[in-house]
Parts: structure tokens; sequence; C-alpha cells
């Protein structure tokens, strides 16, 4: 009965830590690689990650086109075209062997625009301005 707790208690530890290692799977940049503000080329480019640095993916969307990526202390998107995995002791394309490594499908939800303390423009609720009266 004790060995049958010890192993249920290793495969639990073991379940529990492997969520941990998909979300910060290391790859490699096959290129200069830009990071953008979001997964697409219409994003704004926030950085450069040169080619064969050591980058960190923290998920992928579904299909693994574009993924979240860590690069010096930088978080944002990349184009997986230009990112390889250590798979089978050879570095292999992340859009291929994401799936297989376990690198977890996220789900993009863009943020609406961020205005801070400036005044927020006048078209933003499109409500019509109340009518002045007329001068007679």
């Amino acid at each position: 009965m004790r060995i049958k707790t010890i192993i249920a208690s290793l495969a639990l530890l073991v379940a529990a830590s492997l969520p941990s290692l998909a979300e910060a799977a290391n790859v490699y940049a096959t290129g200069n690689v830009n990071i953008r503000t979001g997964p697409g080329t219409q994003y704004a480019r926030i950085g450069t990650i040169p080619a064969g640095a050591t980058l960190t993916i923290r998920g992928c969307l579904n299909g693994y086109s574009w993924c979240e990526v860590i690069f010096a202390g930088q978080r944002g998107w990349a184009s997986s075209n230009y990112l390889q995995a250590t798979y089978q002791n050879r570095r292999q394309a992340v859009i291929h062997v994401g799936p297989i490594i376990g690198l977890p499908v996220i789900v993009h939800r863009p943020q609406p625009p961020h205005w801070g303390h400036r005044p927020r423009p006048p078209h933003w609720d499109h409500r019509p301005r109340p009518t002045r009266p007329q001068p007679r």
C-alpha cells in the first residue's frame, strides 16, 4: 500500500511539472526575427531577436504560426517561420514540432487602446451632443 502511495505521489509530481516545462520551451532564431506587439505583421515592431539567439516560448496560436516569446526581458510575438526547437536531437521548425513537444496553444485577445491619463477623443462613445437653444 505504501509503494502505491509513493508511486501515485511521484506521478502527480511529474504530471504537475509537465505544463511548466511546455510553457518555458527554449527555441532558437534561424534569422533576425522581429518581436511584435501582437501576432501579425500589422502589429508594431518592438525589437529584434538576432539570428542564432536562444529565446523562450510561452505558447503559440492554434496552428503554431505565431508564438508569444520572451527575449532579453522583452515579451512579444514572433513568427514561427523563423523559430526552431530541438526534437529528436536536431533543430526543427516550431510550426511542425510545436504540438509534438507540447507547446501550449494560447488565444490572443487584442487589448483596447490604452489612453492612460489623456482624455478620450470625442468620437469614442458615438453619442450625439445635446443641442443648444438657438438665440432669438
